[in-house]
């Protein structure tokens, strides 16, 4: 037999009735059934037999058990003994409140130490603690995040987001910008387009080459819409190539400047050549030399003066302006640098007395944009009027000196290359025909 748990109240319902008096529950442990003599031979409704045998039975260890097998309790064997029955049974204490998470997080107190093991307390013992310093309550964990649940009831696994789609990244997908508009294409763009690739070959920057093609598309086509854009562009350009002024037809004197190596001297030749083959006059050559010793200038100039003579002589000035009275003077001068600014002063003073028909600066093809504008910048000071582009069969860029001479007012009038038969060949240009050999 089992005794009762430690606590619990004596008394239980019998046959399932519950007195306000009694527990709620029978926790009596089982007992075997009273022999069916001693409950017959003594009725229930007699108090002292049922009270007897339940109290001889109590004493015996045993409990009483009705006939639906419920166990009689101590209780109901007090009540058949006569004997007062218990009072009712305490409310069970109030439950207390769950500990807080800082006060889990503290400490446990001490263990209590036996009076054995007590020391005499010490004058550092019987002082009071010091208070301990106030601490913060710990921050609550963040609650996790939920996850989503299938319908089988299993949660699925959160997918992180990918390192792409966070930020402006993520922003950047969901709201793409939106597509720029394609240029329409047609006849005309792509007309423009291998007009740019044209002068682009030809050594044309893309300003001056856009402002031809707008000018033809304003202007030129305008009054004549059926000729197309290659023909336009070539007017527009023929337009703006400065034109060289006619020379007399009495007789003139021609003037060939330039820089070491552009050609010059050659031009010079090649032009007396041209001039003394075809022409009506006579043609003679000067050139201005410089003495070793000094800047000064002298002259020489055949038949008439084989030997240098200073240039700045009255017999010299006299000379030059009887031979270019009725013929041709072709006169070749120096080289001449951006570096030296005072040998292109001295000779633009003494340019200035000879006062000749034409100025021609020789400036070669191959010379890029740059050292090109640098040369024709520290020229100014003589006042050139025309430009012989030299070395032409050298290379096709004749943009270069075309667009220069247009920038500096300068008239592309010739142009130097070899002949296919030998030799050099110096031929005319005007701005029509220099226009068609660039867009052909």
């Amino acid at each position: 037999m089992h005794p009762p748990p430690p606590g619990h109240p004596a008394g239980g319902p019998i046959g399932g009735a519950i007195s306000p008096e009694l527990p709620a529950r029978v926790d009596s442990p089982p007992r075997p059934a009273p022999a069916a003599g001693a409950e017959s031979g003594a009725g229930v409704g007699s108090g002292a037999g049922v009270g007897s045998a339940a109290r001889a039975k109590l004493i015996a260890g045993e409990r009483p058990m009705n006939a639906e097998g419920s166990y009689l309790s101590d209780y109901l064997a007090r009540l058949a003994d006569g004997e007062p029955p218990a009072g009712p049974r305490a409310a069970p204490p109030p439950a207390q409140p769950a500990p807080s998470r800082a006060a889990a997080a503290a400490p446990p107190p001490p263990a209590p130490v036996s009076p054995a093991g007590r020391s005499a307390p010490s004058p550092e013992a019987s002082s009071p603690p010091a208070p301990a310093p106030p601490t913060s309550a710990p921050r609550a964990p963040s609650p996790s995040p939920s996850r989503p649940v299938a319908g089988n009831g299993a949660t699925g696994a959160i997918r992180a987001r990918r390192p792409a789609e966070t930020g402006t990244q993520a922003a950047a997908i969901e709201s793409p910008p939106a597509p720029s508009r394609p240029r329409p294409a047609g006849p005309q763009a792509r007309s423009r387009a291998a007009v740019e690739r044209t002068l682009a070959r030809a050594g044309f920057s893309d300003g001056f080459a856009g402002d031809l093609i707008d000018a033809a598309f304003a202007h030129t086509l305008a009054l004549a819409p059926r000729i197309g854009l290659v023909p336009a562009v070539r007017a527009a350009l023929a337009q703006r190539i400065p034109a060289s002024s006619p020379l007399p037809a009495g007789g003139c004197s021609i003037v060939v400047i330039g820089a070491g190596g552009s050609g010059k001297t050659t031009c010079c030749a090649a032009l007396l050549g041209a001039y003394r083959a075809h022409s009506s006059l006579p043609a003679r050559f000067a050139t201005l030399v410089r003495a070793e010793a000094d800047t000064m200038l002298q002259l020489i100039m055949s038949p008439q003066m084989l030997e240098p003579q200073p240039a700045d002589t009255p017999r010299v000035r006299r000379e030059l302006r009887t031979a270019s009275s009725d013929g041709v003077v072709v006169m070749d001068t120096p080289r001449l640098s951006p570096s030296e600014p005072g040998a292109i002063r001295e000779l633009a003073r003494q340019l200035g007395e000879f006062e000749p028909d034409r100025v021609v600066v020789a400036l070669p093809v191959t010379l890029g944009t740059v050292a090109a504008e640098q040369l024709l910048a520290s020229l100014e000071p003589i006042g050139p009027a025309g430009l012989a582009l030299t070395h032409a069969d050298e290379t096709d860029q004749l943009g270069v000196g075309i667009e220069l001479a247009c920038r500096f007012g300068l008239a592309p009038e010739l142009i130097l290359e070899h002949s296919l038969a030998g030799g050099w060949r110096l031929a005319r240009l005007d701005p029509a025909e220099l226009a068609a050999r660039i867009l052909r």
